[in-house]
């Protein structure tokens, strides 16, 4: 009678390791995420593996999809489960390798694979806690993306307004591999292997697809509140990274400062505080410029 009443009480534990084992994949397993294409401006495309066909805002594209704008064209995509927006700026493709999303109680766990096939893609990216992970191929290289905003070429040039971004960047050539971090204000140049300060020229061409997917980040909510990405650091084009001029000039009357703002010489600047203001200089291209005025608010 014992004999029995122990196989009996073995089979009920190993039934019930059995539903435990079971629910607990149930609970982390692997879900395709999906991106949801927010704005398009002028001509996008995307494929699923046919033809191409017009892209549209509010469109659900799954893992697998390739979308691509057209000369003078962007996306702007939301990327929910990891908490990410992106810009796909005019004449770029970009390819969605891998959108896996697990659950393990109340954590969300989120690997993500993009290719970024020709053009730039800019993002705002809430900081992943591991073992999520959020990368960006490119011909060259991987950027690691964990909590940041950033701009990456597919030529494998990587620049960082705030936040850091690590890559591991093949060279051309059998020219070995390189392993950077690339911190707020530096950029990473894919010719020379190294990284280097963001010039102020190259940081006011990419900085509104930077600004325009932080603004877009804000509508992700967690649990009924809106979260709001808030970078370590940040680099903006009103705020520089401590260079002086010596140009003595105010700001015209479309500077925005506060108070004893420097703005630049001869520019149009936005100066605010002490923050190096990047403006046009007398309409002659862009330079830095940190006057020893007071800019007019």
């Amino acid at each position: 009678m014992k004999k029995y009443v122990r196989l009996y009480k073995d089979k009920v534990s190993f039934s019930f390791l059995i539903l435990f084992v079971a629910a607990s994949v149930s609970i982390t397993k692997a879900e395709a995420a999906q991106v949801l294409i927010q704005e398009v401006r002028g001509a996008a495309s995307y494929s699923t593996g046919g033809g191409w066909k017009s892209l549209k805002p509010f469109m659900k594209l799954d893992e697998g999809a390739v979308i691509k704008t057209e000369e003078a064209a962007s996306v702007d995509l939301l990327l929910y489960a990891s908490g990410t927006a992106l810009r796909l700026t005019p004449g770029s493709t970009l390819r969605f390798d891998r959108l896996d999303e697990e659950r393990a109680g109340e954590q969300v766990i989120t690997d993500t694979m993009l290719t970024l096939l020709s053009g730039s893609v800019a993002g705002t990216q809430r900081k992943l806690s591991a073992p999520s992970r959020f990368e960006i191929q490119t011909r060259g290289g991987i950027a690691t993306i964990v909590g940041t905003e950033y701009y990456v070429r597919a030529d494998g040039a990587v620049s960082v307004i705030s936040g850091a971004v690590s890559l591991h960047f093949n060279k051309p050539g059998n020219g070995g591999s390189v392993k950077a971090t690339v911190p707020a204000g530096f950029s990473f140049d894919p010719a020379t292997g190294q990284v280097v300060p963001t010039t102020p020229a190259y940081l006011q061409n990419i900085v509104a697809h930077v600004i325009t997917t932080k603004n877009n980040a804000q509508v992700f909510k967690v649990g009924g509140a809106t979260l709001v990405v808030k970078p370590e650091k940040e680099l903006s084009p009103t705020k520089g990274q401590g260079q002086q001029g010596n140009d003595d000039d105010q700001g015209n009357d479309n500077d925005q400062g506060n108070g004893k703002s420097k703005g630049n010489g001869n520019g149009n600047g936005n100066g605010n505080g002490n923050g190096n203001g990047f403006g046009n200089d007398n309409g002659k291209g862009n330079r830095p410029g940190k006057g020893n005025g007071k800019g007019k608010g």
